[in-house]
């Protein structure tokens, strides 16, 4: 196995949020609520309703409850923003690109009653089969990131013979696009190349001044379960200016 990983230059980011939407348009076929029968893909403020509640609105105004329906509701891939300082001009912000790390050692595969989360074979990568997902949002709770994604933030309220009940999914860090010789979604549709995939070794190599971590980024240490995640990502972190 060839172990994947992320390298993210910090000093690059603009926090333009283009990985964001890149890795929603590819992964779009992949989004919790795209596989439900057409009477339940009509989704209005995290509510189910009927398509007659979708009418056109007046005067040309945009529906925007219509114009749910058509993207990805989960956030695989998410930028945060850390402010630094309070007076003017001695203030900063930073930021910081996340997605799945594809850990060492998963915290979610070690929560999951189930078993449905693993690691493939050939490129480290954490994948789910949620077709027996319960939803209950043990993996989430564990990761120090969120990865574990669920299209509904209120998934654990619906009845488990519920079919619209959320099942969680997750970055695959693009496989398919690995498999085809292509960058991740996300690190390709980085306008500042922020971004980099590829074998950790290989990263390591390419950017040897990078560290493992960088402020702001969630410590891989899971204190319920007794272990460190070891995740596979690597930085080249931007000094603050406060």
């Amino acid at each position: 196995m060839s172990q994947w990983g992320f390298y993210y230059d910090q000093t690059r980011c603009i926090g333009c949020k283009a990985c964001t939407l890149a890795c929603k348009s590819w992964n779009d076929k992949h989004r919790g609520d795209l596989n439900l029968n057409a009477e339940l893909s009509w989704v209005e403020s995290d509510v189910y309703a009927e398509p007659k509640e979708y009418e056109v609105v007046a005067s040309g105004e945009q529906n925007f409850a219509l114009f749910r329906k058509y993207y990805m509701k989960e956030n695989w891939r998410r930028v945060t923003i850390n402010e630094y300082g309070t007076n003017p001009p001695d203030v900063d912000v930073q930021y910081i690109s996340v997605a799945c790390n594809h850990c060492d050692n998963p915290s979610c595969i070690e929560v999951c009653p189930m078993g449905i989360i693993y690691k493939e074979d050939e490129f480290g990568i954490v994948l789910v089969d949620n077709t027996d997902c319960i939803s209950c949002g043990k993996c989430q709770d564990a990761c120090p990131w969120d990865a574990p994604q669920f299209y509904d933030t209120n998934f654990r309220g619906y009845a488990q013979e519920d079919p619209k009940r959320p099942k969680m999914n997750k970055c695959t860090l693009c496989l398919d696009r690995i498999k085809e010789g292509l960058k991740p979604a996300c690190v390709a549709g980085c306008m500042n190349r922020a971004l980099d995939a590829g074998p950790l070794e290989e990263l390591k190599s390419r950017y040897p001044n990078a560290s493992i971590s960088v402020d702001g980024f969630e410590s891989d240490s899971v204190p319920s379960l007794g272990i460190s995640t070891n995740p596979n990502i690597i930085f080249k972190a931007r000094r603050r200016r406060v």
